[in-house]
């Protein structure tokens, strides 16, 4: 039996290198050539087959078999690989080297895989191999950065690793709590990020002050001149971000760029504005927004304060009215839901909500674009919601809570390279507001949405 087994594979291994079927016309094939040089064996063509099976390397409907001495020049060749590089990839071991293995009749980095495995001698993992038990891509990368001891580029790192697909490398990356782009195009570890926390602690007094007095703070409010002075390669924008979650968060709440105050229960500050429209409506179950904009006049406050007020203290239900908060009660997880098929992943107008038959009744009320925002505002444990400033043009986008942006500017030059938006004033201008991400063309405005939409092309890239 065992020598019906060799010589079946011996006569596939010499006259089917591109790999045999186990169909009816390749097992013929095999049994034709058995019968002429085996006269006196009779075997079956369905037995053939099941040796085919039993002993090839399956891929794509066809089974592969390798000689001895191809099995070690591959082995060799591999070993020479891995003792200069600690982890290789399959595809990127058969993109290097395809000649010499297109001479072995393996066209493809799977076949690859399972080839080298069937021949063993080091340790192979779903996507690379490796000559260590214990290896990981991001481990490896962690090592090359701390023997760098400064910034890498993603060409640095792939010359570091000629046997890692570049995608590799920058889902690594890509680990904003491990490592940071920098201005210039390379990547610095979190770790070697340096904090002047004396003048950390300074702005966060600075902030109080401000919020304690026209109940937010904004960037221009407080100095982080120093930190940015000691990571001259980061963005400023990266490195407040980094400030924020680090320092400030605990504390402070951030929407866009400002920065309010978080009470013992984590919920923001009442500025004085907010309490001056609790007291507005405590006797009344339903505001005019009409009566909200006439409210400016009274609190001598800017109008974009007193309406983000409104939208703190209540819901907007429609186009006319606000009404206490405790009037409404949404199905968070079936609204949730279903945005999901308008949302898909992507950042959406609010306007890109185009029907509301799927969504859960709430009683009392009518689903409309208003009631949505109010939903997205105060509600929504999965989307997020950014605007330039509360209106009634129904202007705004929709995204993904894990999607963070440092204000609506960024959000705009997001939507507007995901939707791959020509960076030409006139289409971008068009194009933000047709589908009502703005309500107005304003020229400084698009000059400042373009260049970021450049930097996030050029990161990309």
């Amino acid at each position: 039996m065992q020598n019906i087994v060799k010589n079946v594979v011996e006569i596939v291994k010499e006259n089917f290198p591109n790999g045999i079927r186990d169909d009816f016309i390749d097992t013929n094939k095999v049994l034709r050539i058995y019968r002429t040089n085996h006269a006196d064996e009779n075997i079956s063509r369905n037995f053939i087959a099941e040796i085919i099976r039993a002993n090839g390397i399956e891929d794509g409907g066809r089974f592969y078999f390798i000689s001895d001495d191809n099995a070690e020049n591959i082995r060799q060749f591999l070993d020479e690989i891995l003792s200069a590089n600690s982890i290789a990839y399959y595809a990127k071991i058969h993109e290097k080297h395809s000649d010499f293995f297109a001479a072995m009749h393996i066209f493809s980095p799977d076949v690859l895989r399972k080839i080298l495995q069937t021949i063993g001698g080091n340790f192979y993992f779903p996507e690379f191999c490796s000559a260590r038990r214990a290896t990981r891509l991001d481990y490896v990368v962690a090592k090359i950065f701390t023997a760098a001891e400064n910034s890498l580029s993603l060409d640095d790192l792939q010359e570091k690793l000629p046997y890692v697909p570049p995608e590799k490398i920058l889902a690594v990356l890509s680990d904003v709590k491990k490592y940071l782009p920098t201005s210039a195009g390379k990547f610095i570890p979190f770790s070697r990020i340096q904090f002047d926390t004396d003048e950390i602690n300074d702005a966060k007094k600075q902030i109080s002050r401000h919020i304690e007095k026209d109940g937010y703070a904004l960037p221009e409010d407080y100095s982080l001149a120093s930190n940015f002075a000691l990571n001259p390669e980061l963005a400023e924008k990266d490195l407040r971000n980094i400030i924020y979650e680090k320092f400030f968060a605990e504390d402070f709440t951030r929407r866009g760029k400002k920065l309010s105050g978080k009470g013992d229960d984590g919920r923001k500050k009442s500025s004085g504005v907010v309490e001056r429209i609790r007291e507005f409506i405590a006797d009344k179950n339903e505001v005019a927004v009409k009566d909200i904009f006439a409210l400016d006049e009274t609190l001598n406050d800017k109008p974009s304060v007193v309406f983000y007020a409104a939208y703190e203290t209540m819901i907007r239900v429609d186009k006319n009215f606000f009404v206490k908060d405790a009037l409404i009660n949404f199905d968070v997880v079936g609204v949730d839901d279903a945005l999901t098929s308008f949302v898909q992943g992507k950042i959406i107008s609010l306007r890109g909500v185009t029907s509301f038959t799927g969504f859960p009744p709430v009683a009392g009320y009518s689903w409309n674009l208003f009631l949505l925002e109010s939903f997205l505002r105060k509600s929504s444990r999965k989307y997020s919601f950014h605007n330039p400033a509360p209106n009634s043009a129904n202007v705004g986008a929709i995204y993904l809570k894990s999607l963070k942006f440092e204000d609506y500017l960024d959000v705009q030059a997001a939507v507007v390279v995901q939707e791959k938006i020509p960076l030409e004033k006139s289409a971008v201008e068009e194009f933000l507001v047709r589908q009502g991400f703005r309500a107005n063309r304003i020229a400084k405005v698009t000059e400042r949405i373009i260049a970021r939409a450049g930097n996030l092309q050029s990161v990309k890239n």
